[in-house]
């Protein structure tokens, strides 16, 4: 019995490399394709309906966190020139040496609804998508770059059709009920040079559709020349930064 007993693991300890092998064998194709893709960092990540690749999910994320930064630095930089202004003379002092009787004011207003005025608005503090902003149309010939802004918009219940180009987003305007459109600005339009008027063109053609619905360019980098286009064509505002773009979204 000891004899069998030993054979029976010796044929185990033989057989389960064999196994191995067998297994690695068959599906070599998946496991080759699985080595290639985490050589080339293709491994993808899926947001919203949307799948990134590694790289494209690092870029987005990044660019995000560096606009928060860049909005947080902005607001230190107020905060700290604020805060090195002279302060205002006391009104105590100031009836002091002008020799007059301080005088208390009355105030007409209770003392609860000073109290409650000190308090923040819950609402004003929390960023929620407008209320009239339901269906967006968002334009861009490589939808996957907005990947990030997509799913977050998704994820407050607004619903977000995207087109590649010009042509599509005019007919998709046309047989939609979109409350906003928000484009990019340089797109292929099927030509070999980008076209970074597209999205100048896309908003002063929606406007002459219609007169109240929000268009907002959304584009790598802004200078005046190109606030002073936006606004010439119509759109409600341009900006190239996110946190901006959400922001804009809830006012």
């Amino acid at each position: 019995m000891e004899g069998i007993s030993t054979l029976i693991n010796s044929i185990a300890t033989i057989l389960w490399p064999i196994i191995v092998i067998g297994i690695l064998f068959i599906f070599r194709k998946n496991v080759q394709g699985l080595i290639e893709s985490a050589r080339g960092r293709k491994f993808t990540v899926k947001i919203g309906e949307m799948e990134l690749s590694m790289d494209e999910f690092s870029k987005q994320q990044g660019d995000m966190i560096k606009d928060l930064q860049k909005r947080v630095n902005e607001l230190q930089r107020k905060i700290e020139l604020k805060s090195t202004e002279p302060e205002a003379a006391p009104m105590a002092e100031m009836e002091e040496e002008s020799g007059a009787e301080p005088v208390a004011e009355e105030s007409a207003e209770p003392e609860n609804a000073r109290e409650t005025a000190s308090k923040p608005d819950a609402e004003s503090v929390t960023l929620d998508i407008d209320d009239d902003i339901t269906d967006i149309l968002w334009v861009d010939d490589n939808p996957k770059n907005n990947a990030f802004l997509i799913d977050s918009l998704y994820y407050q219940g607004v619903s977000v059709s995207t087109a590649e180009n010009t042509k599509e987003a005019v007919e998709r305007f046309k047989h939609g009920a979109f409350d906003c459109v928000i484009s990019d600005s340089c797109r292929h339009e099927g030509k070999e040079v980008d076209n970074c008027q597209a999205g100048f063109e896309l908003a002063s053609i929606i406007r002459e559709m219609d007169e109240e619905v929000r268009i907002y360019i959304y584009t790598d980098k802004v200078d005046e020349k190109m606030r002073m286009k936006a606004q010439h064509v119509g759109a409600t505002a341009i900006t190239s930064s996110p946190s901006e773009l959400l922001k804009l979204l809830s006012d």
